[in-house]
C-alpha cells in the first residue's frame, strides 16, 4: 500500500496529490475519528487559496515507455482520492474521488516526516537541538543503545546505522510497523527503541529509510521541550502561523507518544498550504514561518552524505527526485533546483 504526497514548485507551479493508494484503504480516512491523537488548532484567520483559472489539458509520459497519458486516467490507476493543483496560491484544480469531500482528513504517511522535519528547522533556529548534537546527550536513557553516538543530522538523513528492519507488508515484524501507534498502540516507542542495541554501520555512513529514525527524532524533540506534545508545537509554530484552516491532527499511542514517523493527518487545502509554505522559502504573506536557510538544507542534493543507492535522493526528512535528473521545469526559478517532496506510504 502506498501513499504519495508530491509538490513540484518550479517558477509558478505547485501540484499536490493528496493521497494515492491502490486499494483505496479506509485507514487513510479520517483516522482521527478512529485513533488516540492530539489536535491542533487552525488559524483564526486562514491564509486565503484563491481560485484560479482552470488547469486545461494536462497529460504525462512515463520514462521507456511510448503512450501519453491523461491526468483523468492518472487519477483512475492510483485510485487517488484528493488532487488540487495551486498556481501561485491560486487553486487550478481540485477534484475528490472515492467519497471524500474538502472537510475529510487525509492520512499523510510519511509526509508525516517532512512536517517534523519543517518543526525541527524552527527548533533549531531556537536553540532546542543542534544537528551535530548527540542522542546521547538529549535522551540520557539512550546511552547504552543504538542510537547513542548517532547525532540529529545522522537520523534527519536516515543514516543511524543501527539495525533497523523496514516493512509495509501487513503482519511483518518490522521496526517501523513497532513504533506506529495505529498498528501497535501499546507499545511505547521510547522503550522500544532504547532497547535496541544492534549496529549494522557506524553513524552517518550508511542510508537506510525507516520511519524508527524519525521517531527517535520526535523523541528527542519532544525531551527538549519538556516533554510538549508535538503537536502543541506545531500549533505555535507551523499550523496557526502559516494560516491551517482546519484542525491538524498526530495519532498517538497509549503512552502519549505522536506518530510524527507517518501519523499526521490534515485536510488537502491545509497540506496545500503547507506546500506553499515551502515552494515559498517558509515564508506566508512575507512573514517568515521557517526559516530560508533550512527549507534550502532539508532539500539540498547532498552526495557527500550517504544517500540511496539509485534515484530518488534524500535530504532531511524529505525525498528530493527532482534533484535525480527529472525532466527540468522552464521559468524564472530554473537557476534553483527545483523543489520535490515525495513522501511514501505507510
Amino acid at each position: 500500500m502506498k501513499l504519495r504526497f508530491l509538490a513540484l514548485a518550479a517558477g509558478l507551479f505547485i501540484h499536490f496529490q493528496a493521497f494515492a493508494a491502490s486499494d483505496c484503504s479506509d485507514v487513510f480516512l479520517n483516522p482521527q475519528n478512529k485513533y488516540a491523537h492530539n489536535t491542533a488548532r487552525p488559524a483564526p484567520t486562514p491564509f486565503p487559496l484563491k481560485q484560479g483559472p482552470a488547469l486545461g489539458d494536462v497529460s504525462y509520459k512515463l520514462r521507456d515507455d511510448p503512450n501519453t497519458y491523461t491526468l483523468e486516467q492518472y487519477l483512475g490507476k492510483f485510485c487517488t482520492t484528493g488532487f488540487l493543483v495551486l498556481k501561485d496560491d491560486q487553486i487550478v484544480f481540485e477534484r475528490y474521488l472515492q467519497g471524500r469531500k474538502p472537510n475529510d482528513g487525509l492520512l499523510s504517511a510519511s509526509m508525516s516526516k517532512t512536517v517534523l522535519g519543517l518543526l525541527m528547522g524552527i527548533a533549531l533556529k531556537e536553540g532546542k537541538l543542534s544537528l551535530d548534537e548527540r542522542i546521547s546527550s538529549v535522551l540520557p536513557d539512550f546511552k547504552d543503545s543504538a542510537f547513542a553516538d548517532d547525532t540529529i543530522e545522522d537520523l534527519l538523513r536516515m543514516s543511524s546505522g543501527a539495525a533497523l528492519f523496514n516493512s509495509f507488508e501487513p503482519g511483518a515484524d518490522s521496526d517501523n510497523r513497532a513504533v506506529n501507534p495505529i498498528i501497535n498502540p501499546r507499545q511505547s516507542m521510547r522503550d522500544y527503541l532504547s532497547a535496541k542495541k544492534e549496529k549494522a554501520a557506524a553513524p552517518g555512513t550508511v542510508f537506510k529509510y525507516n520511519g524508527a529514525q524519525t521517531a527517535v527524532l520526535g523523541l528527542a524533540l519532544s525531551q527538549r521541550l519538556n516533554r510538549m506534545p508535538l503537536t502543541a508545537y506545531l500549533e505555535e509554530k507551523l499550523w496557526i502561523p502559516m494560516g491551517a484552516e482546519a484542525q491538524g491532527h498526530w495519532i498517538k499511542n497509549n503512552h502519549g507518544e505522536e506518530g510524527v514517523q507517518g501519523q499526521f493527518v490534515a485536510t488537502l487545502h491545509d497540506y496545500a498550504r503547507l506546500g506553499y509554505l515551502v515552494m515559498n522559502q517558509g515564508r506566508i504573506d512575507g512573514k517568515e514561518v521557517v526559516p530560508a536557510e533550512w527549507i534550502g538544507k532539508m532539500t539540498e542534493l547532498r552526495r557527500d552524505k550517504p544517500q540511496p543507492g539509485k534515484p530518488p535522493y534524500y535530504g532531511l526528512q524529505v525525498w528530493i527526485p527532482q534533484a535525480a535528473g527529472a525532466v527540468p521545469f522552464s521559468g524564472e526559478s530554473t537557476a534553483r533546483i527545483s523543489l520535490s517532496i515525495l513522501s511514501r506510504g505507510l
